[in-house]
Order: C-alpha cells, then structure tokens, then sequence
C-alpha cells in the first residue's frame, strides 16, 4: 500500500472517534506525564503490577458478555445464557436461555437481547420481560459456526460472524447481515453475506459509530484486528488492518480510549491505542488458556476500574477448574 493511501486509511480510522460519531465521547490518546491522568486513574488495570484477580462465578465454556445501558451484565457460555446479579454482597447467576444450547456472541438492541448459539440459531429475548427469558428466533442459512455477533445504530441490522471454524460442516467464513423488523425487534426478516472473508478465520466483532472491527487470522498472521467502514448504503467497505496481533485473539471490546482484546491461547488480555499500538498487556498464562472476552465494569454491579473477564478454558471441556469461570480484575493502584 502506497504511503499516501496509508496515511489516508490511519485518518479515516482515527477521525471518527475526535468527531464523536457516537454517544461514546473519545478521548486523547496516551501520552507520558508525571502525573497520572483523570482518564488514566479511572481506567482499569491491565498489567501484572497494578491488577488483583478474583473469580468471580463458574460459567461452563464461558464465551462472551455484554452490558446493557442500565449496567446489567450477561454472560454466555457452552450451556446457557446467564445474567450477573447481585444478592446483598454476593454474585449469582440467573439463566435467562430458555433451553440449552452452546452460546457465543451477544448483541443488545431496542431493549432486546441476542445471542447466538453454534448450532445455527439465533435466540432473542426484552430485556423488559419479567422474567426475561430468550428463544430461537431465527435459523440462519450456510453457518458453519454463528459466532460474533454486534448490532447496528438503529437496533434493525444484525451483523455476524461465520467462523473460525465449522462444527459440522466446511468453514464458510464471512460477516452476514441480518434485517431485523422495524416494528418487531423479534423477528428477523432476511439474511445477506455482508463480507465474504474466504481463507480467513474471524472470530469478535464490534461497531463504533460507521466503523465494525472484528479479529481474525490468516496464514502467515497469526491474530489481527481488522476495520471496515458501513458505507452509507450499507454495505461494506474496503477492510483494513488495523493491527498485527503477536498470538491467536478470540473476541475483544472498545474502549474510550482503545480496543482491550484477549489472547485466547497465552491466557493474556492486551490493550492498544486506536492507532493499533499496544500500551499495556497482563503476563502470559495470567488468565486461563481459552481466554475469551473482556469488557470494562460498569455501575451499578462494577466499578470503570474493574475488567470482566470471560475464561473458556479446553475447548469442550465444562467442569474442570481450567477456565469455565468469570473472573473480575480489580485496580490495586495506579502506576
């Protein structure tokens, strides 16, 4: 890629977030001071020297995690999808799937819960419901794996992802776009490839303002994260590489001032800058191998300085003390 065409791609990356495309407001990036920043006091610890590790629930085969604006926390895992409440002081877990199945990405829009499950169906559910329960709602068609899973502004697109790989099947990597009824956030009206990703292994997906981010590898790299913009008559736009990973990602978070994503196979969380640099990153193996997805606490059930960690473990494996868990990083001081 020429040096103009680069610098140009470094812009239209960056820009987005100086502009506020979202109701998220940007931040500056780093930069070296004496003193620690507000930003910095506020944000989560994602070193060695600054983190205490708690588990904080067994969820087997945990996958991913959402929040909802109000600050609820779900989880999914290989048999359910939980929702994270708080009893007094202590932390359960309430299951909100309505049958048993191996959960992956989550997706929060108009008030609904999405969760896909590998075996090709999407389940969804209102969050106004009480008790809140979700169910199938919709088979998708040629899914080797329904896996990442993120939504679009207005809550009526659904985008997600087709791989790594294929539990039945051939691996039929690609990003699909589901067309949600404006009038019925439970019925989904039709499927559409979105981005056609043969020879890759994708894995998280998330969207900030017109821009979706997603991981995968492809040989010879073995992680990236990757850009592609929603062109204004929604379809997908040129992808770029935002980062070369140094170990194998799965799913990954956004944050106000980065991306924190997880190694999946070192047992580490990273973060970067949005420019794709890293600044800060755990040890290998501080967390179980199979780790999966992280996120930044929230009120009321978290502080901002807590991370959420989501531990998978052995691929399969449910009942061993090697992931299968929640874990919740809590900030002991700020260096």
């Amino acid at each position: 890629m020429q040096s103009g065409t680069r610098l140009c791609w470094s812009l239209l990356v960056f820009l987005p977030f100086v502009v506020a495309c979202t109701g998220e407001e940007p931040t500056a990036l780093p930069t070296t001071r004496t003193n620690a920043s507000s930003l910095e006091q506020n944000s989560p610890c994602f070193n060695n020297a600054c983190a205490s590790l708690q588990e904080l629930l067994t969820v087997p085969d945990a996958e991913n995690m959402i929040f909802s604006a109000e600050g609820r926390l779900f989880v999914s895992g290989g048999q359910s999808v939980i929702e994270v409440v708080k009893v007094a002081d202590e932390f359960a877990a309430q299951t909100v799937s309505s049958g048993v199945c191996n959960f992956t990405g989550l997706a929060i829009a108009r008030n609904t819960l999405y969760a896909n499950c590998g075996d090709g169906t999407l389940w969804a559910g209102s969050l106004n419901k009480s008790p809140m329960t979700i169910s199938p709602v919709f088979d998708y068609d040629s899914m080797g794996l329904a896996n990442g899973l993120t939504s679009s502004a207005d809550g009526q697109t659904l985008y997600a992802v087709d791989g790594p790989i294929a539990t039945n099947a051939l691996p039929t990597p690609k990003i699909v776009k589901l067309k949600v009824a404006a009038n019925n956030p439970l019925q989904v009206e039709n499927q559409t490839t979105w981005l056609d990703l043969a020879g890759r292994f994708p894995n998280g997906i998330q969207r900030r303002g017109n821009l979706l981010y997603f991981t995968d590898s492809e040989i010879p790299n073995l992680g990236r994260l990757n850009v592609v913009p929603i062109q204004q008559d929604g379809s997908a736009g040129m992808p770029l590489v935002l980062a070369t990973l140094e170990s194998l990602p799965d799913d990954f978070s956004i944050l106000p001032d980065g991306f924190a994503v997880t190694y999946f196979l070192t047992g580490q969380v990273i973060k970067l800058n949005f420019l794709g640099e890293q600044v800060d990153a755990f040890n290998p193996l501080t967390f179980s191998t199979g780790t999966s997805q992280v996120m930044q606490g929230r009120p009321p059930l978290f502080s901002g300085t807590d991370l959420l960690v989501t531990e998978k473990g052995i691929l399969g494996e449910q009942s061993s003390p090697v992931g299968n868990k929640l874990t919740v990083v809590r900030k002991t001081s700020t260096n």
